[in-house]
């Protein structure tokens, strides 16, 4: 597994023209004492509708960091990819977001969902959370209904993981993300709680995690929703995380 660094900040260079500029950004910052990775990112259907490839992302993110004598860390996302869509890039790529929001509310095998219940019973019941001040109450019905809804999902996501694993010959090249954030319905706390254990208990060792927040992040526009909402559920779920 390739550790992935602790301030990460994610860059989407659409047209492959943009590289310069924005590592120039970093190489300010990081005068200024602060030290973030790069991450270049772009989706598959950005690439569709552009009719680019992910190793021309790849080339001009190298020809940045090379000509600006960049010597930091930096990497390349393949933003929000499925099986379907993951090979193109393999080669370019050494970070994954594993996009399984369509795969939210997929009916688990009952016998999977039985044994995700009894292999965990420290989710059922009152559960004290370090940083969030009302512990969750969490019933046996509570996690039947979250692995019901997102166990699948995350076994999808385990198909991707070692499909990727089985390209890139190995886990030690490459960061996994996790995402459940285009959906229509936000993750609440405790089903974060659930969902991380159930992509533990498929192998993924991901370092980062993508779930739907309340209300809108739209690009380019200010976030549409209740701030004070969502800085509660950031640090509920960032203490979660920390769990």
């Amino acid at each position: 597994m390739r550790p992935c660094p602790k301030y990460t900040f994610g860059v989407g260079d659409r047209f492959a023209n943009g590289a310069h500029a924005q590592l120039t950004a970093f190489i300010e910052a990081k005068k200024l004492g602060i030290e973030i990775v790069p991450v270049w990112n772009k989706s598959n259907r950005e690439h569709n509708i552009i009719g680019s490839e992910p190793i021309q992302t790849r080339q001009a993110a190298d020809k940045a960091v090379a000509d600006l004598g960049w010597t930091g860390d930096y990497l390349l996302d393949a933003d929000h990819i499925n099986l379907s869509t993951v090979d193109r890039f393999v080669a370019p790529c050494d970070f994954f977001t594993l996009d399984v929001a369509d795969d939210i509310g997929e009916a688990a095998d009952p016998a999977d969902v039985a044994a995700f219940i009894g292999k965990h019973p420290e989710l059922i019941g009152t559960v004290a959370i370090e940083g969030i001040d009302t512990p969750f109450e969490i019933s046996r019905a509570d996690v039947e209904k979250t692995a019901n809804k997102f166990l699948k999902a995350t076994q999808k996501a385990a198909a991707i993981y070692q499909h990727i694993v089985a390209a890139k010959g190995g886990t030690d090249n490459f960061v996994t993300e996790v995402s459940m954030d285009e959906t229509d319905s936000p993750q609440t706390p405790p089903e974060l709680l659930i969902i991380l254990a159930a992509i533990a208990d498929q192998g993924i060792p991901i370092q980062t995690i993508a779930p739907k927040f309340t209300g809108r992040f739209n690009k380019g526009v200010d976030y549409v929703g209740d701030p004070a909402q969502f800085e509660k559920e950031f640090n509920d779920d960032l203490a979660v995380i920390a769990h």
